[in-house]
This record gives structure tokens, C-alpha cells and sequence, in this order.
């Protein structure tokens, strides 16, 4: 039996076909090469499958397995059941990690010994330009135990994390109750109160795919599964010290969900709009500029109301 390879590289896939090879090809173009690439399939109906076997076939490091009907949780905890590696990289169908991704990671873990979970900073990419930095240079990269802020966002793009695979015992899997693409961030947290110690490498390794279909472009929706994160959490958590901190994080996403809710009626029922922001300052008080919003969107026409209510909707628009 061959030695295990030093990292487990997990990929779920559903319909990639159109992405799959440029993501695969990104693994293959890494400077450190001793790894094992693991792509869970669940059950796709264009030629992603068809892909993905030409590569295991050409290169022995590639290994699928077909799982129909399994989302993206069960996917990747199928592949780390699998993995035979010290760490575990995830990659996303559609990302693509620039050459020396693995090989800064490793580094890293070598000279910070007590960190678990390493990560990078990432671009946001929409398969041919750059648009941004997630990290900008102003913006400090978590480090050391996070769970603080971690929950107040999801603070990790999950093609640019790399743990290790002790972290993945016991019951702590992907969630497959989480349809709404925050089931890595649910995990994130609950890795945190188990002792998850970050570092992260400032330079942008991974190109995070940004586009119409994938999820992070649901406002609504996203903010649904904050809610259900925090909900969970709250009710599971072990440390009474941070109970008020989830309380607080599901009291501003509950708010947001208000206003994601007002969005749609700008154009149709722009009368029940000041309605839902009053809600949402009333959940989340500490958002002061909420509560001005609620004024300019009822501020008398004849005083100029209906410009600033129209400001007020163009915000809501751009923001939710």
C-alpha cells in the first residue's frame, strides 16, 4: 500500500461541466504535488462526471465517486470519510487556486505549529477579470482563536481553508439541513468552540468565482440561512459566554431580513416599505441609520418626501 499523501483535496460536484476542467487543472498546476484529489459527484446530468473520469484516468492522484442525490454537505463529508491525507483542502467546483496555494499553506503550518486551520486571502472573480480583494490591505486577517468573529460573519472562503483532518471527527461534519450555502460557516463555528487556531497568508490564492447563478447572489436567501446559523448555534452552543453574541448576531440578521423583505415592494407597494425598516430598526437598534432611513422614507411630500423616499429605495435596491 502507497505512503498517504500530506493533503486530501475534497471537490463536490453537481453540473459543472462548463468549469470543472479549469478547477481541476488549477490542482494539477500546484507547486506541492504530494496530495490526493477527491471529487464527489451527485449525480449530474450534463458530461461533468464524463470530465472528471478523464482526469482520474490521466492522472492517479484523481479519484471520484458518483453519489446520487447527495448535496453539497454530503458530498464533502463523504470525501473526507475518504481522505487518507494529514490536511484537508476544499475547493469548490467552480474556484481555481493559483500554483502555489498548497505550497504557501504548507509552509505556513510549519512555522505555526498550534494552527489548525490555515486559510488565504482570495480574489473575487467572475471567470475572466478580478473585481476585488476579500481581505484589503486595512482589513486584519483573523488569527488564533476567531469564534468571536466568527460570529459575526463568515469570515473564510471555503476554497481557501486547509485543517487538519482531526478537526473532522466525531460529529463534526457539513450540515446537510443548510440549503442556502451556509453550511461551511455552521461548521466554522463549531470547529471554533473545539479549539480551531487560525493563520492566514495575505496574498490572494484562490480566485472565488462570482457569478448569477451561485448562491452568494441571494440576498434573501442568504440571509434565511444567517438566520438558521445563528438559530442553531445559539441553541447548541456550550459557552454561555457567547449565547448574547449569537442573540445579537440573529437580532441584526432577522433586521436585514426586513429589509431584504422591503426590496421587491419598492417598485409595487412602495407605501408598505417604511413599515419594514421600522421593523428592522426595532429589532436592531443599534442601526441608527436605519431609523433615519424610516424618516426620510416618511418624511411629507410637500417638504420633499418623495426624493428622499426615492433615495431611500435606491439604497435598499443596491444593498439588498
Amino acid at each position: 500500500m502507497t505512503a498517504p499523501p500530506q493533503i486530501s483535496i475534497i471537490i463536490p460536484t453537481l453540473n459543472v461541466a462548463g468549469v470543472i476542467s479549469e478547477t481541476l487543472e488549477s490542482v494539477q498546476r500546484q507547486t506541492f504535488q504530494n496530495f490526493e484529489a477527491i471529487i464527489v459527484d451527485g449525480g449530474s446530468t450534463d458530461v461533468s462526471a464524463a470530465i472528471v473520469r478523464q482526469f482520474c484516468k490521466n492522472d492517479p492522484r484523481f479519484s471520484f465517486v458518483l453519489q446520487h442525490g447527495s448535496d453539497i454537505s454530503t458530498a464533502r463529508n463523504t470525501a473526507i470519510q475518504r481522505a487518507r491525507g494529514e490536511w484537508i483542502a476544499f475547493l469548490d467546483a467552480d474556484d481555481v487556486w493559483l500554483p502555489e496555494k498548497l505550497e504557501r499553506q504548507i509552509e505556513l503550518a510549519r512555522k505555526e505549529p498550534r494552527a489548525n486551520f490555515l486559510f488565504t486571502n482570495y480574489f473575487i472573480w467572475d471567470g475572466r477579470r478580478d473585481s476585488a480583494i476579500y481581505y484589503r490591505a486595512n482589513h486584519p486577517l483573523p488569527d488564533g482563536d476567531v469564534v468571536r468573529r466568527l460570529i459575526r460573519n463568515n469570515i473564510f472562503g471555503t476554497s481557501s481553508v486547509f485543517a487538519r483532518r482531526e478537526l473532522f471527527k466525531d460529529d463534526c461534519q457539513f450540515d446537510s439541513q443548510f440549503l442556502n450555502g451556509c453550511e461551511d460557516w455552521d461548521l466554522w463555528l463549531r470547529l471554533a468552540e473545539r479549539g480551531l487556531w487560525a493563520r492566514g497568508e495575505r496574498e490572494p490564492l484562490v480566485r472565488y468565482r462570482r457569478w448569477q447563478h451561485n448562491k452568494s447572489n441571494q440576498k434573501l436567501k442568504t440571509v434565511l440561512g444567517d438566520i438558521q446559523v445563528f438559530e442553531k448555534n445559539l441553541r447548541v452552543t456550550q459557552r454561555s459566554e457567547l449565547r448574547p453574541l449569537y442573540r445579537r448576531s440573529l437580532n441584526f440578521a432577522r433586521a436585514k431580513l426586513e429589509l431584504a423583505r422591503a426590496r421587491p415592494l419598492v417598485e409595487t407597494q412602495p407605501a408598505a416599505v417604511p413599515a419594514f425598516i421600522w421593523r428592522a430598526w426595532l429589532l436592531y437598534p443599534r442601526k441608527l441609520k436605519w431609523l433615519m432611513w424610516f424618516a426620510l422614507v416618511v418624511w411629507p411630500k410637500f417638504l420633499g418626501g418623495g426624493a428622499t423616499a426615492r433615495i431611500i429605495h435606491r439604497k435598499l435596491i443596491q444593498k439588498f
